[in-house]
């Protein structure tokens, strides 16, 4: 299966890596990269993860504060 790596838009075959970040419990960072990217992000300290094959549906989760009502923002 053909994927886009969401970091470098280069178009890949290899195996897939999610790296994710948190601060305070809030999710900065999600995002599935490409094998080259994953290493670098790993160099860096940041946790990766390798994706099952066909597992990069988008993974639920449950709100941080779930009691506050979802704001929206004007422009």
């Amino acid at each position: 299966m053909d994927f886009i790596c969401r970091r470098c838009n280069h178009l890949t075959k290899e195996k897939l890596f999610r790296v994710t970040t948190e601060d305070a419990g809030v999710v900065v960072l999600n995002m599935l990269v490409c094998s080259s990217c994953a290493q670098l992000a790993t160099e860096l300290g940041l946790p990766t993860v390798e994706v099952e094959s066909g597992r990069t549906d988008k993974v639920r989760r449950e709100s941080v504060m779930p009691d506050m009502p979802p704001q929206t923002i004007q422009v």
